[in-house]
């Protein structure tokens, strides 16, 4: 064989050995990632978490996210919901249970859900920002242990209304709502539902989300704190479609 074939024929086994070589750390790098995600400890999964918590906390010039058709398919089986099933209205809300303007929109988020309860069906996710909001992921967990036992929305008033989320008062709310404790303490220090609030995270990374409290009401995006005329005027448009 010539000596310029022979070149040739090992320069691209060569070429081709690096190629595979880089794939195959990419596809490790992926796995590990993935894994990390699901199954690793609570640090890992801080780290990882942060990484797009930046995109809520800093990212301020970002632009804001597009409605979508296709908003039902972020409706999970283990989200909360109440009001009518049958709904014209989806109302989907990311909340942080620490966030200050989540907390300033409860009164009147909560009378525009008691006003037009049959006609509307909401669906709660978590969104915890526990780099701005230290205390907020703990609270989460709690209210996942409450959902559970089928009383997250008597536990997302005690925490609402109350607005602390140390241990002791997670734990008072609990008792307050008549969860069987033992129970919730295991669920709780188990965090047993991690993986729940980590999807409802990554939902609001594909909707592009900037912040909580952020709402889609049948997949408008409405950011931020807004009236009781506002969400009346709102409702009823998507009513009369």
């Amino acid at each position: 064989m010539p000596k310029q074939s022979k070149f040739w024929k090992y320069f691209f086994i060569f070429l081709a050995s690096i190629v595979g070589l880089i794939f195959t750390f990419f596809l490790i790098f992926f796995i590990y990632y993935l894994a990390q995600l699901r199954y690793g400890n609570s640090e890992t999964k801080k780290k990882i978490t942060s990484e797009y918590e930046r995109i809520f906390s800093t990212d301020i010039n970002k632009d804001a996210p597009q409605d979508t058709t296709d908003y039902k398919k972020f409706v999970r089986k283990y989200n909360p919901t109440q009001g009518n099933t049958n709904a014209k209205v989806t109302i989907i809300t990311f909340l942080d249970f620490q966030c200050p303007y989540c907390q300033t929109s409860y009164p009147t988020f909560s009378h525009v859900i008691e006003k037009y309860k049959p006609v509307i069906q909401v669906v709660f996710k978590n969104l915890p920002l526990t780099d701005i909001h230290p205390d907020a992921i703990a609270a989460a967990l709690a209210s996942t242990c409450a959902s559970e036992q089928n009383k997250f929305w008597e536990f997302y008033d005690q925490a609402f209304t109350n607005k602390k989320l140390d241990s002791d008062s997670l734990y008072n709310y609990a008792t307050n709502i008549g969860l069987e404790m033992t129970k919730f303490d295991t669920c709780y220090k188990s965090q047993k539902y991690e993986t729940n609030i980590e999807q409802d995270l990554t939902d609001a990374v594909n909707i592009g989300l900037r912040g909580t409290p952020t709402y889609l009401v049948n997949g408008e995006v409405v950011e931020g704190s807004i009236s009781a005329e506002d969400w009346d005027k709102l409702i009823i448009k998507n009513l009369n479609k």
